[in-house]
């Protein structure tokens, strides 16, 4: 992981970004579980279901590489999730840690309390 902090201008730069990993880790993990569900669902006529069933697992591999590499992106650039709360961007600012959060359409950026800081 790259250790980086923000100044605050370049922390508010990174939310156009952000807001765009924050729409792909969600939809990618609503994506993965739906998989998972329908996977899970098929499992009990595994034989009727086989061509299904290993097409739903290579859906679902993809899905789950590229949580994990969108997870990487955001490591990449110093930033991480918040472990509470999976959707939740933790930015290392100059004025302490910052997070990105809040409805995907109205992302904001504002300061952890002390209290919830990862």
């Amino acid at each position: 992981m790259r250790s980086h902090v923000y100044a605050m201008k370049d922390a508010e730069r990174l939310l156009p970004l952000l807001r765009a990993i924050r729409r792909e880790l969600r939809d990618r993990t609503y994506e993965a579980t739906r998989l998972e569900d329908l996977r899970d669902a098929l499992r009990p006529t595994q034989q009727a279901h086989a061509a299904d069933l290993n097409l739903l697992e290579s859906d679902l591999s993809t899905q789950l590489r590229e949580l994990r590499r969108t997870e990487k992106e955001l490591t990449d650039l110093g930033c991480r999730l918040d472990q509470d709360r999976p959707l939740r961007i933790v930015v290392p600012s100059d004025q302490g840690d910052l997070a990105v959060d809040g409805d995907l359409a109205k992302t904001t950026l504002r300061r952890l309390p002390v209290t919830q800081r990862v």
